[in-house]
């Protein structure tokens, strides 16, 4: 069955008053001007036609109930997530971090986080914990990642139908909802960007509307440094319309307005004295040479057992298929104009998994899941104008080629949610992943003393920080005794100060991967004394004086 798209009557302009004789009739009021992708009526958050308010009403609880359910039991609290948390509450105190603040990424993204981490504290939301109360700050923007992405397809001119399945895919794909609902930068610049995409996809000529997709972007880049790999996209869907009188003026604007917000970062570190690399200061030439250059990297991909490899196996793993029908769709966006962005999107995104053999973070992957399934919902939708021009042509084939349509695109739904999502889905909604995680810490609390130096995961440092020590050198972030160099003005007997190790699933391969010397001696020079699962507890044994 064709869809159908209920759309706003005509408003009718003010009637001019006729012209006299030779007089043009150029003084009649004009309607505004939409050009550019837009096809039809253009999609207008102000003037939404009632199946669109249903549509975004249905989604955006979806994505609300999902990211929700089950949010403090799985997945397991990350190391990242604790980093990220501890940053965010370190703002409140007017730091960047609780410890050197060394530019390993722009503040923006925790910044805002804890412009809104008072807010589940205020309404008893999460496990009692402060990890697990920021999560719900980021289950904030995956909805806000769900509303904007259906409303990027209506701007794509999507049919209603096939923007609704876009957004579906986002919200039920297990990769976006493992990664979606755990404390990452990316997860606060998705929509960002996609507002950005959002407003340079407007078919109006409006000037502010293209500022402010380049202010957008900033904001997104600021929130994570890696969403940059979206900017050629961006730019060719600003630019990618019919001609229009102010081309010039918005492409500058655009750029202009991006490149001063994003110059913010550098000129803090200027006026911090911490731009150019130099002695007895952190800086951000060092951070960057660190992240380009320095930081050992992921293999190739095309190398089995490397860090690469075994990156992307695991994404398949969480979803095999909507990569895959992603990547596919992608190819087929081509045969659409104002869908090529979504290739160059793409695209972009994967050159580096592909060609490049630097670090590759886990959590790189979030920033193209939305683009993957806009991929999917724009094939399906040229898919769909495919049929009805057979079915203009061979009007008698209507019914069978609309039911044969029908029954194939509910056929592939069902071969990706059935063996895949609902067991992924299911298991992420009922587990409880994080009890070993609260067992230790809460043995911590009751049988250390608060005057005792240990060594904890950033997962639950903050959380136990707070609860009495209050002091980010006696209760330490694992790498800090090897990598922030205060460690050594703060403990000068240097590991033989550490008493308490607490060893989480992360902690030894970190100890390896990172080179902490220190904090491996310390662990050697230790016996377990409790144990919950993967986590255990370690008492550093007083060594002998040497």
């Amino acid at each position: 069955m064709a869809a159908t798209e209920l759309k706003p009557g005509p408003r009718t302009a003010p009637t001019a008053p006729p012209a006299s004789a030779g007089q043009s009739d150029t003084s009649a009021v004009r309607t505004p001007k939409h050009r550019g992708t837009a096809h039809g009526a253009p999609f207008n958050v102000r003037y939404l036609p009632l199946w669109d308010r249903i549509a975004l009403a249905a989604l955006t609880v979806t994505a609300a109930a999902l990211s929700l359910w089950n949010l403090d039991g799985a997945p397991s609290y990350q190391d990242d997530e604790g980093t990220y948390t501890s940053q965010a509450f370190a703002v409140h105190s007017g730091s960047l971090a609780p410890y050197t603040y060394w530019y390993d990424h722009p503040p923006l993204g925790w910044i805002q986080i804890a412009a809104l981490n008072w807010l589940p504290g205020l309404l008893r939301l999460g496990d009692g914990t402060t990890i697990g109360a920021t999560r719900y700050v980021i289950s904030v923007y995956f909805v806000a990642s769900a509303v904007l992405l259906y409303m990027v397809s209506r701007r794509l001119n999507l049919r209603i139908p096939f923007a609704a399945l876009t957004t579906v895919l986002f919200i039920l794909s297990p990769l976006s909802l493992v990664l979606g609902r755990q404390i990452y930068l990316d997860n606060i610049g998705v929509p960002w960007l996609l507002l950005a995409f959002y407003l340079a996809l407007s078919s109006r000529d409006a000037l502010w509307h293209h500022v402010g997709a380049g202010l957008c972007f900033a904001i997104a880049v600021l929130s994570k440094e890696t969403l940059s790999i979206f900017g050629p996209a961006l730019l060719l869907a600003l630019i990618y319309r019919p001609k229009w009188s102010n081309r010039s003026f918005s492409v500058v604007g655009f750029l202009t307005a991006g490149g001063l917000l994003l110059a913010f970062y550098p000129l803090s570190a200027l006026l911090r004295n911490e731009l150019l690399s130099g002695p007895d200061h952190v800086s951000l030439q060092d951070a960057l040479a660190y992240q380009l250059l320095n930081r050992s990297g992921s293999g190739t991909i095309f190398q089995a057992g490397s860090s690469r490899a075994e990156l992307l196996s695991g994404w398949l793993y969480f979803d095999k298929y909507l990569i895959a029908a992603g990547l596919a769709a992608a190819v087929v966006c081509l045969l659409r104009r104002r869908s090529r962005i979504l290739f160059i999107a793409i695209a972009s995104f994967a050159t580096p998994i592909v060609l490049g053999q630097g670090y590759l973070p886990a959590m790189y992957i979030i920033g193209v899941i939305p683009f993957l399934a806009l991929a999917c919902g724009s094939a399906v939708d040229i898919a769909w104008s495919g049929v009805e021009r057979l079915v203009h042509r061979a009007p008698r084939l209507a019914r069978p080629l609309r039911a044969g349509f029908v029954a194939v695109l509910s056929a592939s739904l069902l071969l990706m949610s059935l063996p895949q999502w609902f067991e992924q889905d299911r298991t992420l909604l009922t587990a409880e992943t994080n009890s070993n995680w609260r067992s230790t810490m809460t043995w911590v609390q009751d049988n250390v003393s608060r005057s005792d130096v240990v060594l904890a995961p950033y997962s639950m440092w903050h959380d136990l920080n707070s609860s009495g020590w209050n002091n980010a050198w006696t209760m330490i972030a694992t790498e800090k005794p090897d990598l922030d160099k205060q460690f050594e003005i703060e403990r000068p007997g240097g590991w033989k100060e550490i008493r308490w190790i607490i060893v989480g699933p992360s902690v030894t391969a970190n100890i390896d991967s990172l080179g902490l010397s220190r904090v491996k001696m310390a662990l050697q020079n230790s016996e377990q004394v409790q144990t919950f699962g993967e986590w255990s507890v370690h008492r550093v044994i007083n060594p002998p004086s040497t």
